[in-house]
């Protein structure tokens, strides 16, 4: 039994062995502290990403997000947190709080100033998983850090620090904080910036955890007190910053629990009854399942009785209402007595309409009769006193001193070279008895 534990202990060494492959400590050390620094190339990658990944969230594309995230320089500082505390190097720790600032406020500034201007303003889904962190994220960040810390101190290029980068997701968190500033959306800011801290957080630790594991040297000489007030201070950070996110998973679990024993409610309860759904709404949060139901034997009291079932989907506590859809004979003589009335009110425009347009044709003609008469006036002038070179006759109101209005027929001519002399008694004559008016003004030119 002795032996078969030593194979198995050997066994155990040879493939856990994180010795075998593992990079000098100064390489593994200057090449994080590479990477800490937020200036020159540095700096406008994280700028592009951070305009790159507000556009992938803005128009909800996928492939546009991971893009982001794997030209985003933000792990960096996070991992020179990590190490900085693991060998105790407190100036490292300082660089790495600093420049980690300046990219967090930097990428605020840019992701807000994107948010406010663009014209899609609709939190989309790739936005809205950003707004509610949980235990799984802590996780993630956890398992994520602790790969990205140990293919940082291979010898060889690794494949698993783009893997890290889109799994921990650093950019989009980020970007969606920036967009609670640009649309004044506090809770999308609260939710998406919690995140952001949640991957710094537990990525730096998994650094700690790994360089404590590797025996790293400390840069100075510790005593045994500050290493444990070290330690502790992590442990209440870890746990200061897991609290949430437990609270959060517990309301999440319970929603997802809520919403799949209503839909269970529905496929048992609702469907092998021969109803046929039309609508459902459910809400997690307000435990209110809403149906709109179809089906002949449909009724109040079968309604009420298969709401009587929910206690056995543990949806004691839920309020369920169901709306019937037509399916009784007094609800098919109300939509009988809603289509007459249409019709009624239907035929009662028609007519109006007709009474308009016969309203129109007595406008018309009586237009049209006045134009014959009035070509027959013009034609008769011309008989009688000749052709002219311009001629208006026009029966008008004017109005006198005693503001009241008289009817007048109002003539206006104008003579040519060529044109005899009109004698304007006799005009004025032929016009009284042709217009049957004694107002007669003539005027020429």
């Amino acid at each position: 039994m002795a032996g078969i534990g030593k194979n198995l202990a050997n066994l155990f060494k040879y493939r856990f062995n994180l010795d075998s492959e593992k990079a000098e400590e100064n390489e593994i050390i200057d090449a994080i502290k590479k990477n800490i620094e937020f200036k020159g190339t540095n700096l406008w990658t994280l700028i592009f990403a951070i305009f790159i990944a507000s556009i992938g969230l803005n128009v909800n594309s996928t492939a546009v997000i991971i893009g982001a995230m794997l030209i985003s320089p933000l792990m960096g500082p996070i991992m020179g947190i990590g190490l900085g505390i693991g060998i105790f190097d407190f100036e490292l720790i300082k660089n790495a709080l600093k420049n980690l600032f300046i990219a967090v406020v930097i990428s605020l500034i840019a992701s807000s100033l994107y948010f406010y201007i663009t014209p899609l303003q609709e939190a989309r889904s790739e936005l809205l998983s950003r707004t509610t962190p949980t235990i799984w994220d802590v996780l993630i960040a956890l398992f994520g850090g602790l790969a990205g810390i140990i293919a940082s101190s291979r010898k060889s290029i690794s494949n698993a620090i783009p893997g890290v980068a889109i799994a921990t997701a650093l950019m989009p968190p980020l970007c969606t904080a920036g967009y609670g500033i640009g649309t004044g959306n506090f809770y999308y800011f609260i939710g998406a910036f919690y995140l952001f801290v949640i991957n710094c957080v537990f990525i730096s630790i998994s650094t700690f955890l790994i360089v404590r594991f590797l025996k790293f040297k400390a840069v100075q000489h510790v005593d045994k007190t500050i290493a444990s007030r070290v330690k502790k201070y992590v442990l209440i950070i870890a746990v200061c910053t897991i609290l949430p996110s437990i609270y959060l998973a517990y309301r999440f679990v319970k929603q997802e629990i809520f919403t799949q024993n209503a839909q269970n409610f529905i496929n048992k309860e609702v469907k092998q009854q021969d109803l046929f759904i039309i609508d459902k709404t459910i809400n997690a949060n307000t435990k209110t399942l809403k149906l709109v139901i179809y089906g002949e034997r449909l009724n109040d009291s079968l309604s009420d009785s298969i709401i009587a079932h929910k206690r056995f989907y543990g949806l004691k506590d839920a309020d369920i209402s169901i709306q019937h859809t037509l399916n009784s004979d007094k609800k098919l003589t109300d939509l009988r007595e809603a289509k007459a009335n249409i019709n009624a009110e239907l035929e009662n425009q028609l007519i109006e309409k007709d009474d308009k347009i016969r309203s129109l044709e007595l406008k018309l003609n009586a237009q049209l009769q006045t134009q014959i008469k009035d070509s027959l006036i013009y034609n008769e002038f011309h008989a009688l006193f000749g052709k002219t070179k311009e001629l208006l006759i026009s029966k008008t109101f004017i109005h006198n001193e005693a503001d009241t209005k008289d009817t007048v027929v109002f003539v206006y001519y104008s003579e040519d070279k060529h044109s005899h002399k009109i004698n304007e008694i006799q005009l004025e004559d032929w016009l009284k008895v042709r217009m049957n008016t004694k107002n007669i003004k003539i005027i020429s030119k």
